[in-house]
């Protein structure tokens, strides 16, 4: 019988803290925090193997207990050792933000505006697209979302073409050409203008890349070209290269790439003014302004009253029509972003005192302890902790270190190492590449971790983690990794997402499952149901679970699952610590695959 009785709450919107930097797949803050208060006392140690955006970090130091983060990502640990300080005096910090936003100016006033019936605007963003060569008049054509038929399929711009008005372009095989502007906007207090981009804003970009140009050589600034490596999963999954993207600095339009390099070469100047936790509180404002100015931009009349959004997706998404965003707007909402955050920390009454000793954090001494690095690799003593609390990674949902690598040119100063790929608990969905994982090694990575995160928790003592996927076999992984590490299932339960977050690509997906399934387990011996000597018998008794004809729909979908969960777990917990700790290995993913679960996260029957 499961040791606690819990009920889902209503999850609530982020936290100031959450938002001074982009993260991907960050949980809700109030969940943790119950998390936390239910496993954990004041003043106990809590241990979060895969810390990604800080979730439990900060409810766990906000809740006076003291923590331990590890996770492979830099980005990770750059984030989190910002989104917990507090600072009483900043007024040295609100100087330097004056100071950089000044200089912006200077880089930008003269030509970041447009002139529309003897008025002139402040240029919010330009609207850009993709241009291919059109395979049948030879003249370059936008991919406009006028021109566009279905996805890959376009209309040529040149009204005297064929392929103008009947027929259709497949981009795919078209030769690529340099983007280009179609339209300029300002959105100044909610008030939208937009202008067609004609000759005399040509000129006036024309003048502004040759003023840029002449900045960043009086700086001494070279410009980077960051390869994006080749056999990424992202690479087969977004197809970079086929769009032109070859380095990370071509996430960038080639104006707004000069003048971050140009803001990012003033900020280092307030290094040594500043001191280490200030310089870096600026440092992750300009980190979290690239979030918003790359190409990977676009506009919905649907998404956020349609002005730019960024990055709706895990991926490497570049939109054919794609914005330009201005960098001062940018900068604005990031610089409001930090002082929100520390304003926010301010108000509550926690002392985040961080620390790179584990004997500090055990004898009370810091109440924070980071690792750029798995728990395997720390130097956590055994038994010494009260509660494991994660997020762990969701098998091929989230390439975390391959996308947090847009940063990585940028932060690399700040970050302890460069990040380890090769055993990132992740899954790929192409195969066949150099360095391709399957959900064995997405298996084998979790339960490295799992393993060691068992050695060092307590006796008696309890695992909880969130965790959904509409792929059985990243489930299987995770609880065949816990399972085998020696672990006991506890408790199961439902926790629905933050509901005005339901936007995204992902989660608007049909049958995308939003939220949850908040798992508990024990660090205490159990008996298996049965013993399994072969894969065989493991499949017939999961298939009499999950193979039975059931009546699904999107109201009591998660319930039907999570009913089916809890009656597989016993047989799952049999088979990890039976058959996998006899035999080492398994074969099950070729009959446990994606399409598994197909007929309950795509029933016929949905309640739209």
């Amino acid at each position: 019988m499961p040791s606690f009785t819990y009920t889902p709450i209503i999850a609530e919107a982020h936290t100031p803290p959450y938002k001074i930097h982009k993260y991907f797949a960050r949980r809700p803050h109030n969940v943790f925090n119950q998390l936390v208060e239910n496993f954990t006392s004041p003043g106990e140690v809590i241990l979060d193997p895969f810390c990604g955006g800080g979730v439990t970090i900060y409810e766990a130091v906000i809740q006076k207990r003291r923590v331990i983060g590890c996770d492979l990502n830099p980005l990770s640990i750059f984030i989190v050792r910002n989104m917990i300080k507090k600072s009483e005096e900043i007024s040295d910090l609100k100087d330097c933000f004056r100071e950089l936003r000044s200089y912006l100016e200077s880089l930008t006033k003269d030509y970041m505006f447009f002139e529309l019936d003897k008025q002139r605007y402040d240029l919010s963003w330009a609207e850009m697209a993709l241009t291919i060569k059109c395979p049948k008049c030879g003249r370059p054509s936008t991919l406009t979302n006028d021109l566009k038929i279905k996805n890959g399929k376009y209309h040529c711009l040149n009204k005297y073409c064929e392929l103008n008005k009947e027929g259709e372009i497949d981009i795919a095989l078209c030769e690529r050409t340099e983007p280009q502007y179609i339209f300029l906007v300002s959105a100044a207090n909610k008030k939208r203008i937009i202008k067609l981009y004609k000759e005399d804003d040509r000129i006036r970009f024309k003048a502004h890349m040759i003023f840029l140009k002449k900045e960043i050589i009086a700086n001494n600034i070279n410009i980077p070209r960051d390869l994006i490596p080749m056999d990424w999963d992202r690479q087969f999954e977004d197809g970079l290269a086929k769009k032109g993207i070859l380095y990370f600095q071509d996430f960038f339009t080639k104006r707004n790439l000069m003048i971050l390099l140009l803001l990012k070469n003033k900020i280092n100047s307030f290094k040594n003014k500043l001191g280490t936790e200030k310089y870096e509180l600026v440092r992750i404002m300009f980190s979290n302004i690239l979030k918003d100015c790359n190409i990977m931009s676009f506009t919905n009349a649907g998404w956020q009253s349609g002005s730019p959004t960024t990055w709706s997706k895990h991926a490497y998404w570049i939109p054919n029509q794609f914005c330009e965003v201005s960098i001062i707007p940018a900068f604005d909402k990031s610089v409001a972003r930090v002082l929100a955050s520390i304003n926010y920390n301010n108000s509550i009454d926690y002392t985040p005192v961080k620390t790179t000793s584990i004997d500090d954090l055990l004898n009370n001494k810091a109440n924070v302890l980071l690792y750029n690095a798995p728990v395997g690799h720390t130097d956590i003593p055994e038994n010494s902790v009260d509660a494991i609390i994660t997020d762990p990674p969701y098998g091929s949902n989230v390439q975390y270190l391959e996308l947090s690598h847009f940063w990585y040119p940028w932060n690399q100063d700040l970050y302890d190492r460069y990040p380890i790929f090769e055993i990132e608990a992740v899954a790929n969905r192409k195969k066949g590449f150099n360095g391709a994982k399957s959900q064995y090694d997405y298996e084998d990575n979790l339960h490295e971790v799992f393993k060691n995160a068992y050695r060092v928790l307590k006796p008696m003592r309890y695992l909880s983690l969130t965790f959904n996927n509409k792929d059985i076999c990243s489930w299987l992984a995770l609880l065949f990794s816990i399972l085998k590490a020696g672990f006991t299932y506890d408790n199961m339960y439902f926790q629905d997402g933050v509901k005005n977050y339901r936007q995204t690509a992902h989660t608007k997906a049909k049958g995308s499952p939003y939220g949850d399934f908040i798992y508990t387990f024990k660090k205490v011996a159990n008996n298996p149901v049965k013993v399994y000597e072969n894969e065989e018998d493991f499949i017939h008794d999961i298939d009499n679970i999950f193979l039975q004809k059931i009546d699904c729909n999107n109201k009591n979908r998660n319930e039907v699952i999570l009913q089916m969960f809890v009656d597989a777990i016993p047989l799952i917990d049999a088979f990890a610590k039976t058959y996998l700790r006899a035999n080492g290995t398994h074969h099950l993913y070729t009959h446990f695959n994606k399409k598994y679960l197909a007929k309950l996260y795509d029933s016929e029957n949905e309640d739209e």
